[in-house]
């Protein structure tokens, strides 16, 4: 239904339904055959991927609002459901973390809930630089912390967690993996972050600003690692580690975890130690990987930056995902990526969203996307031998 301002403009009318939409299931088919097309069940490992859908609430045709929600039940409905879908994720920004806390909490159950619909296959919903509603308190007076230190872990992580097929050490971190015949997802977090008041409430890290890996997390991730024989190891994270530059894409410890990984496939031994002048961010662990068989970690998947892009680093893939919010032209927030595709509530572009295949018979990992995402690029992959 349009609302007709005149003859030459015409806006959608508000709508805050965010019920799956008959045109959008119509528009994934030709997705939906090609994903059909490239996996096999039993021998290629798929997960369906989205990422960064910055929920919050009201409707708008142009950037964030209820279509957050909205698109992220249309890929449940349409593309994680589909056959040749293995499992399927979140990779954070799940909220646009601008609005009062059980607003915010709130619309995090709603997101769980879209994931959570029990197509007997396993999900992981990671944390995002935006989940901790840092953008509401910094726009309040006192600037006071509107979520607790578990608020998200207790919502997000927790729905995680329960299910059985996710395989973790702890449930502290937001670490887990989940293994598809050859293939391993590693599942980490980038924002793993401090929560520290001070005596007004104040927190000492703007999460939302600030994006890290810490010394217990990766200590649980070198633990993984070390019982990671004849896999070939995808990495899924919010924030990309490196930039296409190769420095740091993260604010503390992007090289550090990218080295670590660079280790792993050396199958060397050895220590990690990053001295930082923030003890809050100093590593020192060690590391020994020369008991390994027949393993790489071959790719690195994110979203974060709100732009697709993929560079190699000693033989690691970095694959940057879109956001699936509608992210319109004329807005301070929308990267030139998505002013590129002149993106349109109502037309294909308004979303995206993802799914990878890996397929070690013919040694390659395809990437299919659909709406503001290109359909489908593929690369060689390394994969054990049988």
């Amino acid at each position: 239904m349009m609302a007709f301002l005149n003859k030459k403009q015409q806006v959608p009318a508000p709508n805050l339904d965010t019920t799956p939409r008959a045109w959008v299931a119509k528009a994934l088919v030709p997705f939906q055959n090609q994903l059909s097309q490239l996996t096999r069940p039993g021998e290629t490992a798929s997960l369906a991927v989205i990422t960064d859908t910055h929920y919050k609430a009201g409707f708008s045709a142009t950037l964030y609002g209820v279509n957050g929600l909205q698109h992220t039940k249309e890929f449940v409905a349409d593309v994680a459901s589909q056959p040749g879908v293995d499992a399927y994720a979140h990779l954070g920004d799940l909220i646009d973390g601008s609005e009062a806390p059980d607003m915010s909490r709130q619309h995090l159950q709603d997101i769980v809930a879209a994931m959570d619909q029990n197509l007997g296959k396993p999900f992981y919903i990671a944390k995002g630089n935006h989940d901790d509603n840092d953008k509401f308190d910094e726009h309040q007076v006192a600037r006071r912390a509107s979520f607790q230190q578990t608020t998200f872990a207790d919502v997000v992580f927790r729905a995680d967690y329960r299910q059985p097929q996710l395989q973790r050490f702890s449930q502290r971190h937001g670490v887990a993996w989940l293994d598809v015949g050859p293939v391993r997802f590693l599942f980490i977090n980038t924002s793993d972050i401090p929560y520290r008041l001070n005596r007004f409430g104040i927190k000492q890290y703007d999460v939302k600003l600030n994006l890290a890996v810490r010394e217990a997390q990766l200590a649980e991730i070198i633990q993984i690692l070390q019982m990671s024989d004849d896999r070939a190891i995808i990495v899924c994270g919010h924030g990309n580690l490196l930039k296409a530059n190769h420095q740091n894409g993260l604010h503390y410890n992007g090289p550090t975890v990218h080295e670590l990984f660079r280790a792993f496939n050396l199958h060397a031994q050895g220590h990690i130690d990053n001295h930082a002048k923030n003890p809050d961010f100093q590593i020192t662990l060690p590391f020994d990987f020369t008991h390994i068989r027949n393993a790489r970690i071959t790719a690195y998947v994110c979203g974060h930056r709100h732009i697709e892009q993929t560079f190699l680093d000693h033989d690691i893939r970095y694959l940057l995902l879109n956001c699936a919010a509608i992210s319109g032209r004329g807005h301070q927030l929308t990267t030139g990526y998505n002013a590129r595709w002149d993106r349109q509530y109502g037309q294909p572009s308004e979303y995206a969203g993802y799914t990878l295949v890996a397929d070690p018979a013919n040694r390659q990992l395809s990437v299919l996307g659909y709406g503001a995402a290109t359909p489908l690029r593929q690369f060689a992959m390394w994969f054990p031998e049988a």
